[in-house]
């Protein structure tokens, strides 16, 4: 049997307008996480073939798993890179070492075998098979005992001496975590769509107790006074306190689903990751309290504590890990990061010049207020249904929502935050863009047309044929010109919205996404999704240049000074930030999450950019 990739990993799908799930590569060297309440610190170190199995050996060896690349791989110490790579079996999977960090033993799922590898020659000596697909791996308190839990829904015992299977149980469910008891007889089994955990005693390989826990209960952690288990949920969104004498589970609320569990060296602190939220938070374990919410991005996958320096390192699987407190460096003082919660899906965002920010909900058809120097939004407006991206008129009176599922323009009035009518359109709308006079709004719908709307009448008055479903329009300044990012077509048209007609058209590749203007009107700045870079048309010549980023581009903003470019990264749950000048990428947000469009705040001199997995992002310089 293969339990392929997409079984062990569900994609984390909201409403994500027109993003597919992906992998992708994290900021070129070490860098450093930013957070809303960062606590110690938090560095990165880049590793390709989607890490996701982590284990750190007692005297600080770390391996982990690249499940798309069929290896391990070594981190000593305090060191900032990893060296040796270790050919193992196909997807490996988790890892886990001998009590003396000798040895290590390696899950490869589609191989249906366990790997052991010798620490000291960073090879594989031999493998054990068993039946089925293996995921977790874990190691009596002995070290000489092996267990594996497979999709043949079987746990299995593994004598080590022998390297034979000498025992097994069948589950109730196929389980993905394995927690050794230290009292060196039982073993605590997740199993995950049974939504409960076996206490195994593993050397009569009989159930002990099953704490019957709902949703889906994935990694574990125990007390070090072994009075209490932990357990990350992630399908309810808790983690899990099981009392081991009594059998009474209370919970904490988390922002997500959680994933990997570890305990801090210490033992003072739990780190849960949130597989689906692109975070991982740390919770105090005496008061239950989570004192810290680090914004990882990606798909952060399993946790281990360093023993050794007392951080917490973090496999994420879109291409790097996370190393969390030790001797990671400081953080930059190169601008600061805060979050304001919002729920119901944070897309489309624009700025009045007075400083009034509209958010679009598009899981909930409300619009979002947030006034200037606010630290959470006060007002909601309903709107139609799915609202997109928002556009202000010039004054900032008037508020122009894509309502994408409504085939309508929402139009509120920013005084009594209304939605006063609406202007119908062929197809689903999704971008938006007023002229510098305010007398004539633009949209591009579904059916492959761009729209032009005369706003005293409130009517379409023209339309124009595209390529390609249009995600993002820009009215150039000269109140003529309106550019056009075709997404699919890869081109940007240049159109006279006076005549409706096409001047020119910029083909650029890949999906053409969000865009800005250079303030003398000489370049245009196309962020481009599939590319992995932003692209510089020169207005005068047409001539392209590029310059790479991490991931794909989607959002788009000019900082309020016109000397920085803020790219939203959308697959990697980054913001990086250009100077416009010298065209050399000066810093890398991780904002977590889904990051959507971007706006400058030209009253706060800063930039908000809207996150569709539950906040706005707000970079301050």
């Amino acid at each position: 049997m293969v339990m392929t990739r997409r079984s062990l990993v569900a994609c984390a799908i909201g409403s994500w307008i027109a993003v597919a799930c992906t992998n992708s590569v994290g900021p070129n060297g070490t860098t450093t996480l930013q957070s809303g309440k960062q606590q110690g610190s938090t560095s990165r170190v880049l590793i390709s073939g989607g890490p996701l199995g982590v284990a750190v050996s007692k005297v600080g060896v770390t391996y982990v798993t690249r499940d798309q690349a069929g290896s391990v791989v070594r981190l000593n110490g305090t060191s900032t890179a990893f060296g040796d790579t270790i050919a193992v079996g196909s997807i490996p999977a988790f890892v886990a070492f001998n009590p003396a960090g000798t040895t290590a033993y390696v899950a490869n799922l589609a191989s249906d075998y366990i790997s052991i590898i010798d620490v000291a020659s960073n090879t594989q000596t031999t493998t054990i098979p068993v039946t089925g697909d293996p995921l977790p791996v874990a190691v009596a308190s002995d070290g000489g005992t092996l267990f594996t839990t497979t999709n043949a829904n079987q746990l299995f015992k593994i004598d080590l001496a022998t390297n034979t299977v000498v025992g097994s149980l069948p589950l109730p469910a196929t389980s993905h975590h394995l927690l050794v008891h230290p009292n060196d007889t039982l073993l605590y089994v997740a199993t995950r769509d049974a939504g409960s955990v076996l206490e195994v005693n593993w050397r009569t390989m009989t159930v002990a107790r099953t704490f019957t826990l709902g949703g889906r209960p994935q990694g574990m952690a125990i007390a070090p006074d072994r009075s209490e288990l932990y357990v990350a949920n992630e399908l309810s969104n808790v983690l899990q306190i099981v009392n081991l004498s009594t059998g009474a589970v209370s919970q904490v609320s988390l922002a997500g689903g959680g994933e990997g569990l570890a305990l801090s060296a210490t033992g003072t602190t739990l780190y849960v990751g949130l597989v689906f939220n692109g975070m991982v938070q740390v919770i105090d374990r005496s008061s239950r309290a989570i004192i810290n919410t680090l914004n990882t991005g990606g798909v952060p996958r399993e946790i281990a504590a360093d023993p050794t320096q007392d951080r917490a390192i973090v496999a994420n699987e879109s291409g790097w890990i996370d190393i969390i407190g030790g001797a990671g460096p400081p953080p930059p003082d190169t601008g600061s990061v805060s979050q304001i919660s919002l729920s119901g899906g944070p897309l489309g965002i624009a700025i009045t010049p007075s400083g009034i920010t509209y958010v679009t909900l598009d899981q909930a058809n409300l619009v979002a207020r947030l006034d200037r120097g606010a630290t959470s939004f006060n007002t909601t407006i309903p709107v139609g249904v799915v609202p997109s991206f928002i556009a202000f008129n010039p004054s900032g009176t008037t508020a122009y929502v894509a309502n994408q599922f409504s085939d309508n323009i929402g139009i509120i009035d920013v005084a009594s935050n209304t939605q006063t009518t609406t202007i119908p359109v062929t197809g689903d709308p999704l971008p938006v863009a007023v002229a510098p006079d305010g007398g004539t709004l633009f949209t591009t719908t579904n059916a492959n047309q761009l729209f032009k709307i005369d706003l005293a009448t409130n009517t379409v008055v023209g339309s124009l044929p595209l390529p390609a479903t249009s995600h993002h329009l820009l009215v150039h300044p000269n109140d003529t010109l309106l550019y056009v990012a075709t997404r699919d077509a890869g081109s940007v048209l240049e159109v006279n919205w006076r005549t409706m007609t096409v001047a020119r058209t910029f083909t650029l590749g890949g999906r053409a996404q969000g865009m800005a203007i250079a303030p003398n009107h000489s370049e245009l700045y196309v962020a481009n999704e599939l590319s992995n870079v932003l692209q510089i048309v020169n207005l005068s010549t047409g001539a392209v240049s590029q310059v790479s980023l991490a991931g794909g581009g989607e959002g788009l903003a000019l900082s309020t000074d016109n000397t920085k470019l803020y790219v939203g990264l959308v697959f990697n749950g980054q913001v990086q930030v250009i100077d416009r000048n010298s065209r050399t990428i000066v810093q890398t947000f991780h904002t977590g999450g889904v990051p959507r469009e971007i706006a400058a705040d030209p009253a706060m001199r800063r930039v908000l950019v809207a996150n569709e997995s539950g906040w706005v992002t707000v970079i301050s310089p």
